[in-house]
């Protein structure tokens, strides 16, 4: 079953995210109190509500009480962003990233049920969303950053084939240099080894082809 996302807070940030989640077909709702906001998303995203975040009963009106992940991207407003992470918590939600301005804030929200903290300045909402989908830049292997080397969930149409039957050097442009299966690392695996559902890949190649396949 696929996941169902939330972005609370449609700013520079948010927008992004919820952006790139909907390119990569995933199902997202959109929310803020903002009306101008609301309506630039509403461009691009099918579900989009304005709403104050820290209205619980509201929140539960529009279903964020079943989502799988939540982001939550209000701006500066300390005291919101709060609120907001302590109701998405109460509210079961297994995966909660907050956007902190600060240290400080940051560990509030931690306590309060955020799982990951996010600083903006340090993390692109693209990257966040390629996060949540399952494929993790690990880093750039050249000046330009078009070539990198990354980490993600083994795609569907990998599991149950070999590596030299998926031909994936030729067929995706990638070179899968490692394979981590519960807690056992394969580096450099065999052409003959199978991909399992719940393989975790480290692969080389163009970002674009790697983002392709693995989102």
């Amino acid at each position: 079953m696929s996941k169902l996302y939330c972005v609370i807070g449609l700013g520079r940030f948010g927008f992004s995210v919820a952006q790139r989640l909907i390119e990569l077909k995933k199902d997202v709702i959109c929310i803020d109190k903002d009306e101008e906001k609301v309506k630039e998303v509403s461009e691009v995203a099918p579900v989009v509500y304005q709403l104050d975040c820290t209205d619980e009963k509201a929140l539960k009106q529009v279903g964020i009480s079943n989502v799988d992940v939540a982001v939550v991207s209000v701006g500066n407003d300390i005291e919101v962003s709060i609120l907001t992470v302590a109701i998405l918590h109460s509210f079961g939600i297994k995966e909660i990233y907050a956007k902190a301005t600060n240290p400080l804030h940051g560990r509030v929200l931690a306590k309060v049920g955020a799982t990951r903290v996010i600083f903006p300045e340090k993390e692109k909402g693209i990257d966040l969303a390629n996060h949540l989908a399952g494929v993790d830049i690990i880093e750039a292997i050249d000046s330009t950053g078009k070539y990198v080397f990354a980490k993600m969930k083994a795609p569907s149409i990998f599991v149950g084939k070999s590596i030299i039957e998926l031909d994936v050097r030729k067929r995706f442009g990638l070179n899968i240099i490692g394979i981590q299966r519960n807690s056992r690392f394969d580096i450099n695996p065999s052409p003959n080894e199978v991909i399992s559902e719940n393989d975790t890949l480290l692969v080389v190649g163009k970002k674009e082809d790697v983002e392709k396949v693995g989102l």
